[in-house]
C-alpha cells in the first residue's frame, strides 16, 4: 500500500544553534577575557552539549541555565581563566541575548504560512526573551 504525499503544515526549530548563534557571545566573552572569545564559546558550547546528554542518560535532569552556568565555570577552570562574580553573571546575561543567524527571520517570514514552533531544552523566560526580538 503506498501512502499518499501529505501537505506539510508545521515545523518545529531547535533553538540554539539553528535559530540563535550560540558563537554570539564570543565579544562579550573578550570584553572579559581579551583574545579567548572563540575558545571560550567553542568549550562552553561542548561542554554545554556534554553535560545535557550525560543528565539526560543519567536520568538527572538539570535546568538548561544551570547547566549553561555549570559548563561555563568548568570551560574557565579548564582554561585557567579567573570567574568572578561580575564576569559570571555578565557572560551568562549574554546567553539571554544570542543573536539570530542572518537568513533566521528572512526565513521564518517565507514560512509563515505554515504553523511554526521552537524546541529547546531551554527554559521559557530565556526563550521568551529570544522570541521577543
Amino acid at each position: 500500500m503506498q501512502m499518499g504525499k501529505r501537505p506539510i503544515k508545521a515545523l518545529a526549530f531547535d533553538a540554539y544553534g539553528t535559530l540563535f548563534d550560540v558563537q554570539s557571545v564570543i565579544s562579550v566573552v573578550n570584553q572579559k577575557f581579551p583574545g579567548q572569545g572563540a575558545a571560550v564559546s567553542a568549550a562552553w558550547r561542548t561542554r554545554q552539549s556534554e553535560y545535557t546528554w550525560l543528565r539526560s542518560l543519567m536520568g538527572r535532569y538539570e535546568d538548561f541555565w544551570q547547566v549553561t552556568e555549570s559548563a561555563l565555570v568548568a570551560t574557565c577552570n579548564a582554561l585557567k581563566l579567573p570567574l568572578d562574580a561580575a564576569a559570571r553573571v555578565q557572560l551568562m546575561e549574554s546567553y539571554l541575548h544570542l543573536d539570530p543567524f542572518p537568513e533566521v527571520k528572512k526565513a521564518l517570514k517565507a514560512l509563515s504560512h505554515l504553523s511554526l514552533s521552537m524546541l529547546s531544552n531551554g527554559n521559557a523566560g530565556s526563550l521568551h526573551l529570544h522570541h521577543q526580538r
